[in-house]
C-alpha cells in the first residue's frame, strides 16, 4: 500500500480511504491511478456522457477545462457529462476532437 501510494503520488491515509471507499480520488488524479493500475477503473462507456466523463478522468481535467477545450462553460458541459442536455450539433465537432475521434 505504501509503495502504490507513493507511485501514485498521494499519502498512505489518502490510499486507504481509497480502498475503503471512505473518499473518491480527485479528478487530477486519475491519470496516475490509470498509470499505476493499468487500466481505467470504471466500466467502458456506452454512452456520450459516459464518454465525456471518461475522457475527462483520462486527461485529469476538470470539468472548467473540459468545457474550455469544447468551447463551451462548465455548465454546459457538465450537464453533457450528466447526461441532462445533449450537444447541439454544431458542438458534436468540438466533442469528437476532446474524445479523440469524430464518433
Amino acid at each position: 500500500m505504501i509503495d502504490a501510494a507513493r507511485i501514485v503520488g498521494v499519502d498512505p491515509k489518502t490510499w486507504t480511504w481509497w480502498e475503503g471507499d471512505e473518499r473518491a480520488p480527485y479528478v487530477h488524479q486519475y491519470p496516475a491511478i490509470i498509470q499505476y493500475l493499468g487500466y481505467e477503473p470504471w466500466p467502458e462507456p456506452q454512452s456520450l456522457a459516459e464518454k465525456l466523463l471518461a475522457q475527462r478522468r483520462r486527461r485529469g481535467l476538470s470539468i472548467k477545462r473540459a468545457g474550455e477545450l469544447t468551447g463551451v462553460d462548465e455548465g454546459t458541459f457538465g450537464r453533457w457529462e450528466s447526461g441532462e442536455w445533449q450537444p447541439q450539433p454544431r458542438s458534436l465537432r468540438l466533442i469528437g476532437r476532446f474524445l479523440g475521434s469524430l464518433d
